[in-house]
């Protein structure tokens, strides 16, 4: 690695942290708040093959043939609006299970480079949206003619919860790896777990028969993320939040240091 300038010529009392306005994004321990924050959430069960190939350049390992493919409205967001959208799987890091966004996307530049830099989830800039109305609660997420996931519930309908129950959504699993900048590997590669789920607040929740449609994003070497079966799906309106003692993620390990 290139030598470090101990006494780098810097601007008189520069405070690096003011680069965070230039970054157009906020610094990761302040919190932030989405009242009436909607959610959809599809249960699907894949193939137990194809999951495990996915998690092989990651430290995690499978724990469940199921997984969720979710869109939420953060528009209410305190700090920016946005949408988010992506596909969890159940994962396994040492004595820690949890979900892992292994798909993930959002509609905002600066949302998606936040949340890659300051947390590791894998966010990639997509269109996406989320509707509901008396019968259906839909989202979709596009890239001009390219839909990349696209999931519904009927609302008129109900289903049985029992065929996802279990599965392990929280705390989340990510990897935020730093490569080195002159090197061929990682300056630091930090397993996180973070988990906001106790800090929110449910208002209203309807389970019901789902669909779902996967798009060629949602691929890893070149083949499609197969749905053997859709189990059902929710749809949600809570009280988001993620407070200063939740927003901050614990490390469970730097591979580049061990």
């Amino acid at each position: 690695m290139s030598q470090i300038w101990r006494n780098a010529p810097v601007k008189e009392n520069y405070d690096p942290t003011s680069f965070f306005e230039f970054l157009k994004y906020r610094p990761a321990n302040l919190p932030y708040f989405c009242p009436d924050q909607k959610g959809l959430t599809v249960f699907c069960r894949g193939r137990r093959e194809q999951l495990e190939e996915i998690l092989e350049p990651t430290p995690f390992e499978l724990v469940d043939d199921r997984f969720a493919v979710v869109v939420t409205d953060f528009r209410n967001n305190s700090s920016y609006p946005y949408h988010d959208a992506g596909i969890l799987l159940a994962v396994r890091f040492g004595d820690t299970v949890g979900g892992s966004f292994l798909f993930e996307f959002e509609d905002q530049h600066f949302t998606v480079a936040s949340g890659r830099e300051k947390w590791g989830y894998p966010k990639v800039y997509a269109h996406a949206g989320l509707d509901a109305d008396d019968t259906t609660a839909r989202g979709r997420v596009f890239l001009g003619d390219d839909v990349h996931l696209d999931i519904s519930v009927d609302l008129t309908a109900e289903a049985d919860p029992s065929a996802w129950q279990g599965l392990a959504l929280y705390p989340h699993l990510q990897i935020r790896a730093v490569p080195e900048f002159d090197g061929p590997g990682f300056e630091s590669f930090q397993v996180l777990s973070r988990d906001t789920s106790a800090d929110y607040t449910l208002t209203s929740r309807h389970i019901g028969p789902a669909t779902v449609e996967l798009g060629d994003a949602v691929s890893f070497r070149g083949k499609r993320l197969d749905v053997l079966e859709v189990l059902g799906g929710e749809y949600k309106v809570g009280d988001f939040a993620a407070t200063e003692e939740n927003t901050k993620p614990t490390l469970l390990a730097d591979l580049a240091r061990v």
